[in-house]
């Protein structure tokens, strides 16, 4: 498969990184010299400095051939213009990074079809979607939604207070006979463990929960969780990402957004009709305590600038904030930062690549509706086919790969969390959570023989 990437960005280096592990034909474009020599020296994939919307450099590197085309550089512009050429050139599926969602507005003259642009991908808005999942539930270092918000996976990092601390998953689970729940994994260190009955959980586990909707509560007040509703919410920083949460939240909640700019924060305060808009330092320490911020739910640190958002999330921590989300620009520092315990750390750069890779992952009849970057881990969903094993055997006698864990099956719209002796039917569609290199041999245990 010959793939072709304009721009070697942080968002397409880590894309690059990340297929470079397959065997695929990878050829990156960027018209800066530097990110093309990070590329040449950490990447195996062939580099050229240059344009990438330049026609006779696309000719260069084949691109008529590309099975597919990322645009990832920084400008919409150059993505739009580089996606029509390569369409033009006849490249098979062009997938484009856009920042601005007005191009995607019904009624925009400039819309992405029109540009031979198959997908678009809006990093700001799935990342301010992610930040607001974070802000509904403050008790989740990350929080995912699955059948239609029917079901919920969610982290949560333990200390030697919680209740679930010393004990095992075992133990756990005879505690809480009156719902259903999955401990999907653990992160201890560096060492991610889809963890079996006798495994003790210790202080700094971050832990994932997988649980569905209506038995949450139960599985928080488990925890010794309390589920307070966020109410007041301060956002640092009127970037992209800090006024459409604005925009999405300020009917809901009371929000405040500090903006340095005067010029910028003036200009805001007249397109958010709710949301009171602060023009201050995000990191000016007496101008927070003025401001109450131990009385803030949620802080949100997302300016332009991740060195600000750091420190302005360890300043918020210090002054007492309930919960901190702060916003990094390079994908390699959301573990690392979030091994601080500053707050939840998320990444639209993250979530780009994400969304790059699944659209691969999709297309090649791969059933995957969830990445997880920190996890090394997939959810995936698959049909129980006639004649396969999953559809003879109770769940117990699957044998299925270590890695992969069952974690919900939907038998025409009624889903369910199984126990080992539940039974799959034909046609039922399972929820698999699993480690990338088991897939294919879970895949095949629910295949026809």
């Amino acid at each position: 498969m010959k793939i072709v990437i304009i721009g070697a960005g942080e968002v397409g280096f880590h894309v690059a990184k990340s297929l470079s592990e397959l065997d695929y034909d990878i050829s990156v474009v960027d018209i800066d010299h530097n990110k093309c020599a990070r590329a040449n020296e950490h990447l195996d994939v062939i580099v050229t400095k240059g344009n990438g919307a330049d026609e006779r450099i696309l000719k260069n590197i084949s691109v008529s051939e590309a099975d597919y085309v990322f645009c990832l550089t920084n400008s919409d512009e150059t993505n739009l213009i580089t996606s029509l050429q390569c369409h033009n050139l006849g490249a098979k599926k062009i997938i484009a990074r856009l920042r601005d969602l007005d191009y995607s507005k019904n009624g925009n003259a400039l819309i992405p079809e029109k540009f031979g642009i198959d997908i678009v991908i809006h990093p700001e808005n799935e990342v301010a979607k992610e930040i607001i999942r974070l802000v509904k539930h403050p008790y989740a270092d990350k929080f995912y939604e699955f059948e239609g918000g029917k079901a919920v996976l969610f982290s949560k990092k333990i200390n030697h207070r919680s209740k679930i601390s010393g004990i095992t998953v075992d133990e756990f689970h005879k505690k809480n006979t009156e719902f259903k729940s999955l401990i999907v994994a653990v992160i201890r260190g560096e060492k991610m463990t889809i963890p079996a009955s006798t495994f003790k959980f210790e202080p700094e586990d971050y832990v994932f929960f997988f649980v569905r909707t209506k038995n949450l509560e139960q599985l928080l007040s488990s925890l010794g969780t309390l589920t307070s509703n966020s109410k007041r919410v301060m956002i640092a920083g009127a970037s992209k990402i800090g006024r459409r949460i604005a925009t999405l939240l300020e009917n809901e909640m009371s929000i405040r957004l500090i903006e340095k700019s005067k010029d910028k924060a003036s200009q805001i305060a007249n397109d958010l009709d709710k949301t009171i808009v602060l023009n201050s330092d995000a990191t000016d320490v007496e101008f927070l305590k003025g401001e109450n911020i131990s009385e803030v739910d949620s802080f949100v640190a997302v300016t332009e600038d991740q060195q600000l958002n750091l420190l302005a999330g360890i300043l918020a921590k210090q002054l007492k904030v309930k919960h901190s989300i702060i916003h990094v620009t390079n994908p390699d520092y959301v573990k690392s930062m979030s091994d601080l315990g500053i707050g939840s750390i998320v990444s639209k750069n993250t979530v780009s690549v994400n969304a790059v890779i699944k659209s691969i992952r999709l297309d090649q009849k791969e059933h995957v509706i969830q990445l997880f970057s920190s996890l090394d881990m997939e959810a995936i969903e698959l049909v129980a086919e006639k004649d396969s094993k999953a559809a003879r055997v109770p769940v117990s006698n699957l044998n299925l790969p270590h890695g992969s864990i069952i974690g919900l099956v939907n038998h025409n719209g009624h889903i369910k969390i199984p126990s080992g002796d539940f039974q799959i039917s034909e046609n039922d569609t399972i929820l698999i959570f699993c480690i990338n290199s088991k897939i294919r041999e879970v895949t095949k245990i629910f295949q026809s023989e």
